[in-house]
């Protein structure tokens, strides 16, 4: 971050000099690299919207899924999705698949985009940015160290991120992990960053120098950079394994689960801070109702693995702000 804001500064230096010779239109400041996956699709510059005056009237919930996981998987769920929530409110609806954590953050600082499948930390960023507001958490299975679904237990609040290996990486405590390549899904990823960060810092490894982090743009890629022997280790939510493991049955034999943190808050269904207490009432009503029948859990679980939701508050997360305050003395 300290080299981002160095190279922000030096382009603020040329631009003021340039502004003197012929006017030319001036670039748009890049976005952080630690703040997307690797190789975000680019899309065209859109002019951003005002925010909306609170309580402004909505004619259609524009709702974003965030790319935790191959953006194609997640596009397969946004009619089915839309359809629920129409029938739910009364009212269109439109669902899209986000093209980076970023994006939907700043998509809801503007008022582009309504509601927000937020992770952990990006709920957290959103929210001290102004732009969110958790209204739901999600439940789910907890899983085992074998990649089992505790589906005779109670349903959990909370996950948690593992610790995967290659067979022949010599891998099987945190403190093997110095001078090992490491793959994540992005850098502002709880599960595939965040947390563990912090774990190897707990354990005595500097995460900036002691390790070489690889930023492959999603939770089914690291699993899948492991597999191919690309990396030698990976961080991603417990137990991601089973994304690819259709198309790669042995994925549980080549991708050795090696252990897992402390549980992490579970993932967001977010609003704008705009939005009227009425529509966030109705919005929360529809999730958990869509969320009581088979239909709708298995678009739920084809998204994020989610058995349903319960209420939450922005306090549920500050365990995430004590982790990502820890961070900021690191440079990614």
């Amino acid at each position: 971050m300290k080299k981002i804001l160095a190279l922000l500064l030096v382009l603020t230096l040329v631009f003021a000099i340039s502004a003197c010779g012929p006017k030319e239109e001036a670039p748009a400041e890049p976005t952080p690299e630690a703040e997307q996956p690797a190789e975000t699709p680019e899309t065209e510059a859109e002019e951003p919207a005002e925010e909306p005056a609170e309580g402004a009237e909505i004619d259609t919930l524009k709702v974003q899924i965030i790319p935790s996981k191959d953006a194609e998987r997640l596009d397969a769920q946004r009619k089915p999705l839309q359809e629920l929530l129409e029938a739910e409110l009364g009212m269109p609806v439109e669902v899209t698949v986000g093209t980076d954590y970023s994006a939907t953050i700043e998509a809801m600082k503007s008022g582009q985009i309504h509601v927000g499948f937020l992770a952990p930390t990006q709920y957290v960023l959103a929210h001290d940015q102004g732009a969110a507001d958790v209204i739901l958490k999600s439940m789910r299975f907890d899983v085992n160290d074998e990649g089992e679904k505790l589906t005779d237990a109670p349903l959990v609040d909370s996950f948690r991120s593992q610790l995967v290996a290659g067979p022949d990486a010599g891998i099987e405590k945190v403190e093997d992990l110095k001078g090992k390549t490491i793959a994540v899904a992005s850098y502002t990823s709880t599960s595939g960053f965040v947390w563990p960060a912090n774990l190897l810092a707990d354990k005595g490894l500097d995460p900036q120098s002691d390790v070489e982090w690889v930023n492959s743009g999603g939770h089914d890629k690291a699993i899948q950079a492991v597999y191919n022997g690309e990396v030698d280790a990976a961080f991603t939510f417990k137990d991601a394994r089973y994304i690819i493991a259709e198309e790669n049955p042995d994925v549980y034999e080549k991708v050795l689960f090696v252990l897992d943190t402390e549980p992490i808050p579970n993932d967001t269904i977010s609003v704008i801070p705009s939005m009227s207490q009425e529509l966030r009432d109705k919005i929360a009503d529809a999730f958990l109702k869509i969320a009581e029948n088979e239909e709708g859990l298995e678009v739920f679980r084809s998204v994020y693995e989610w058995e349903g939701f319960s209420k939450a508050q922005d306090s549920d997360y500050d365990i995430v702000r004590t982790y990502l305050k820890r961070q900021e003395e690191w440079d990614f």
